[in-house]
């Protein structure tokens, strides 16, 4: 039970308000009620915190989950309802470190065991010829996929990286709930955790002499990438991932930065010749290992699912072929079935000789006779769960169903007793949980990890805890809303100390070369769209910040028609603009501008609004996380709160809080485009990016000119100043010419400028020369990339500015066409870079004489 109220902020050490259950197996406190040793130290440093500075970790905490876009996908009905902030406790869980050696050289059995049941599985079926596995068992099972059989070569291990979910029963004793390898998910949020830790509680980790998870770390990499089958000391490694949409995205994202591997869907990889190829910018790259977090089924819609479309066709021929090494193999989620645990003690005694070391939670699988009598005759006390997950049978507790449910469920099993297991309904050890500053007991639940090393299985000195949301729930699931804890091994330790150094491959240094295009084409493309959507993003700030500008600043109404040119940017191309002028044409409608402004911020059904655009770019963002460094990821939070804030408020455009969030936006852009600049490493990524930038801003630039100078006033002394401030240009303006506002001035300084970053001329030259760093380029083809950019560039190099101010304002004019043409061009540009690089329906010449297929 929980323990009764109390004051504990008055309490001399409120550590002291815990009260574990009675009859369970509490983590903290013993059956005395005293803190277990391996808690001593860390009790005692605990209570020293006050209140005030406990909560105030909680807040550094919560604030760096959401930096850090630390998040869990939850779904409902198979459709994503929503990205849910990963939750941590603050106080974390401590196990003593000769418990957690007992538990490796313990759960190394287990998973031994699994890898020869896999291998006579899929290999020479011994347990099926001689009666030992029950053949629904075998072929009944979703995940056994004949396809896989014999894919694994005799070097190779099925299982490399293995977790176990386990609680204590009341006597303290290690119990496996479930074996995970398909895929062994929660590594990442294990590390996640320990960051998070790391940064909110350093002091007392460093009292506590906390294992360090860097060595394991260092293991699994290298246990990853030793499974070439090319033996080369630099593999190609890609993590492959369903996509954004996936529950645990976050922790594909977080493991493919952390390692270094290219993140990876199906439709960035293909199999040509048996071989996997990963999709780049510079045509396709050949992959050595595949770190999967896509179920066995989906990866091959070729050979396993027909109806995947998150898999990669040929996928497993590739294997087959000796061409490529998948982690875990294909096919190995096969152990994974609650069915199963039935049986592995027989299969300890058979396979291995010896008993099975570590437990699994009694289960009963209903398709023998005798088990099934045993299940019914204790339904009362079970949990009922299907043999096989994926059979569209729900789990169901007996304590918690009435007696027309137990004998419906009863019909059913015997019924179809095949599809049936009985389960014990274990009570799961206990934990003390942060409530504000006091302590509740929680039931919890450990995952554990292990990596396959050439010194036989390692565990990591860690692992991620989950507990339940009440004292009285015994679900515990992150889907369901259960919270985690980081695991700190605490204590002596043959491993204490010890850091793994990762291999020095000798490699001359003649050899090495700096791959310029190894970026994946879907990377490309998202880095591109990002650099337009923050573009596009400040641009509408800034327009929006100049429209409320004219109708706070020009109070005589027919200077405010001004703002017909920043309107035309951000009304429908459909609606006519003539309908915001009143008096014929000689003032502004400011209630229909004032209602257009509002549309243009607030409506999230408008894909152009500000706050659309702005989840534009976070969406983008997520997808190319890998690439964006911690402090980028911060910016772009800061700048989603500014306009989340706003949500769900009656908004006016005279509103201090208007003005205030224009300005506040425009604020974290800068430092958002500011820290892209300055802390993204110059690759082709980064090339992309600024192509998408500088497209992007060039359009603008032009559309806006195009607005401002055709068919109006010339030498409009009112327009001009509001132009040159929303160009950011005003200051150089000034120190150029002074405060005499001329078209042909302006066009000097906001068209033709090369050195004015918010100059047509600059973002011309920028795109010349970051077209040039692009492959085609640098191998010398001809691409309509670079027609088309030359004519931009040529278009504004060659720019006569005495004949735009001589000639017809009106449509159809030399300014008019030139305008027009750039605008055109630009779209022309755009549409052939991602022809070209974000395509691949054919391969080049170049590319496959690279890759020498033959």
């Amino acid at each position: 039970m929980p323990p009764p109220s109390r004051n504990n902020s008055t309490s001399k050490n409120w550590m002291d308000s815990y009260v574990a259950p009675s009859g369970e197996y509490d983590e903290y406190l013993d059956t005395n009620g005293k803190p277990r040793p391996h808690w001593d130290a860390a009790a005692s440093q605990l209570s020293k915190i006050d209140e005030g500075s406990w909560q105030q970790r909680h807040q550094q905490l919560d604030e760096l989950i959401k930096e850090n876009g630390i998040t869990y996908n939850v779904y409902q009905d198979n459709q994503a309802e929503h990205q849910r902030q990963w939750s941590l406790d603050l106080l974390p869980l401590m196990l003593d470190a000769k418990e957690i050696e007992d538990l490796e050289e313990r759960l190394s059995q287990r998973v031994h065991l699994l890898n020869l049941v896999l291998e006579d599985v899929y290999g020479r079926q011994t347990l099926l010829r001689s009666g030992g596995m029950h053949p629904y068992i075998l072929y009944g099972n979703p995940s056994f996929h004949p396809p896989c059989h014999g894919l694994v070569s005799h070097r190779h291990k099925h299982i490399q990286i293995y977790s176990a979910d386990l609680t204590r029963g009341p006597d303290g004793s290690w119990i496996v709930l479930g074996d995970r390898v398909e895929p062994a998910s929660g590594l990442g949020y294990a590390l996640a955790n320990r960051m998070l830790a790391t940064r909110t509680l350093p002091k007392l980790m460093q009292a506590m002499e906390v294992a360090s998870l860097q060595p394991f770390v260092n293991a699994f990499s290298r246990a990853v990438e030793s499974l070439s089958p090319f033996r080369s000391d630099n593999p190609n490694v890609a993590l492959l991932t369903p996509g954004p949409t996936d529950e645990t995205y976050f922790e594909h994202n977080f493991l493919a930065r952390n390692l270094g591997y290219t993140l990876a869907e199906g439709a960035d990889l293909t199999v040509r010749n048996n071989q996997l190829y990963m999709k780049t910018i510079g045509g396709v790259q050949r992959v050595d290992v595949l770190l999967r977090r896509v179920n066995s089924q989906f990866c091959d819609p070729l050979e396993l699912r027909s109806d995947s479309l998150i898999g990669v066709p040929g996928l497993t021929n590739a294997v087959r072929q000796g061409n490529l090494s998948v982690s875990n193999s294909l096919g190995s989620g096969f152990v994974q079935t609650s069915s199963l645990l039935a049986f592995l003690p027989w299969f300890s005694r058979n396979f291995l000789g010896e008993s099975l070391e570590i437990p699994s939670v009694a289960t009963w699988w209903c398709g023998q006779e005798s088990e099934k009598k045993f299940v019914i005759d204790n339904i009362d006390r079970l949990a009922i769960k299907p043999t096989f997950w994926a059979s569209g049978i729900n789990s169901q507790f007996g304590p918690n169903l009435t007696t027309a449910e137990k004998q419906d469920l009863i019909a059913r099993i015997n019924h179809r007793p095949e599809a049936y297991c009985g389960q014990e309904i274990v009570s799961a050890s206990t934990i003390p949980v942060a409530d504000g500053y006091k302590l509740v007991s929680r039931h919890s639940k450990l995952r554990v990890f292990l990596v396959a090393t050439e010194d036989g299985w390692k565990m990591m000195p860690g692992g991620l805890a989950r507990y339940s949301k009440s004292v009285t729930d015994l679900s515990i699931t992150t889907a369901g809303g259960g919270t985690s804890k980081d695991v700190w091994v605490v204590g002596k330790s043959k491993h204490k100390g010890v850091q793994e150094k990762r291999p020095v491959a000798h490699v001359s240094v003649s050899s090495l070369q700096k791959s310029q295009s190894e970026l994946p084409s879907r990377s490309a493309d998202n880095l591109f769209w990002l650099g337009r959507y923050i573009e596009r993003a400040e641009s509408r700030t800034r327009v929006l910040h100049s429209l409320w500008t004219i109708l706070a600043e020009e109070s005589a109404p027919e200077n405010q028609k001004v703002a017909i040119p920043f309107l035309e940017q951000i009304v429908p191309s459909n609606q006519n603009i003539s309908g915001f002028l009143s008096h014929k044409g000689t003032t502004l409608n400011t209630a229909k501008t004032e209602e257009a402004i509002l549309e243009a911020l607030f409506n999230e059904n408008n894909s152009d609004s500000l706050i659309s655009t702005i989840a534009s770019v976070e969406r983008t963002a997520s997808k190319a996380k890998e690439r964006l460094s911690t402090d980028t990821w911060k910016r772009l939070v800061a700048m989603r709160d500014i306009t989340q804030a706003t949500k769900n408020q009656d908004h006016s455009v005279y509103d201090n809080a208007t003005i205030e969030l224009l300005e506040h936006s425009l604020e974290a852009l800068s430092a958002f485009i500011g820290n892209l600049m300055e802390n993204t490493t110059r690759t082709q990524g980064w090339r992309f990016l600024e192509i998408g930038r500088r497209i992007e801003r060039a359009g603008v630039i032009a559309n806006m000119l195009q607005s401002s100078f055709i068919g109006r006033e010339k030498d409009d002394e009112i327009l001009i100043p509001k132009l040159l401030a929303w160009a950011d240009s005003a200051m150089t303006y000034r120190r150029r010419y002074l405060n005499t506002y001329t078209d042909i001035n302006t066009l000097d300084v906001i068209c033709l400028d090369y050195d004015n970053p918010r100059a047509l001329a600059f973002q011309a030259q920028q795109l010349k020369n970051l077209l040039a760093e692009l492959p085609h380029a640098i191998n010398g083809e001809r691409n309509p990339i670079d027609q088309t950019a030359l004519r931009v560039f040529s278009s504004v190099a060659l720019a006569d500015i005495s004949a735009f101010t001589i000639d017809s304002r009106g449509e159809g004019g030399k300014l008019d066409t030139f305008f027009q043409e750039i605008i055109t061009n630009l779209g022309l540009l755009g549409s052939h870079i991602e022809s070209t690089y974000f395509a691949h329906t054919q391969p080049q010449v170049r590319q496959s004489a690279q890759i020498n297929l033959g």
